[in-house]
């Protein structure tokens, strides 16, 4: 087993402490024909086994800053590293909402090892 399994096994542990369902909701998107991507008005759902903290406990805070969140001092959500999260998505995690932030996938020995990013509540 390399470095990499190694983490995913051990990232797999921590979400599993206090992990549930969360339900992503995705606004669809489609070119405007100039090169951008707009919302269409629909939007798609998925579920994911997640974990929603307050901090990352220092194995990779997160040192980018967005209008004053950062992973360390921000609720945050931890998932597998193969998670379908995107930036601008709605998590919906134990009945509260929150905007996703920039999703980061920290990585070991050629792989990420799980999804992690700021979140913002939604009231």
């Amino acid at each position: 087993m390399n470095k990499r399994d190694q983490m995913r096994r051990g990232m797999e542990r921590i979400i599993a402490e206090d992990s549930d369902i969360g339900t992503i909701t995705r606004k669809v998107k489609a070119d405007n024909g100039r090169g951008q991507s707009v919302p269409t008005g629909g939007a798609l759902t998925h579920r994911i086994i997640c974990r929603v903290g307050y901090q990352s406990g220092g194995v990779w805070p997160g040192k980018q800053w967005e209008g004053g969140l950062t992973i360390d001092t921000s609720p945050y959500v931890l998932a597998y590293h193969d998670a379908n999260v995107e930036k601008d998505d709605l998590l919906e995690w134990r009945g509260k909402k929150y905007t996703v932030g920039v999703v980061s996938r920290p990585g070991s020995d050629g792989g990420p090892v799980c999804t992690q990013a700021p979140l913002t509540e939604v009231k």
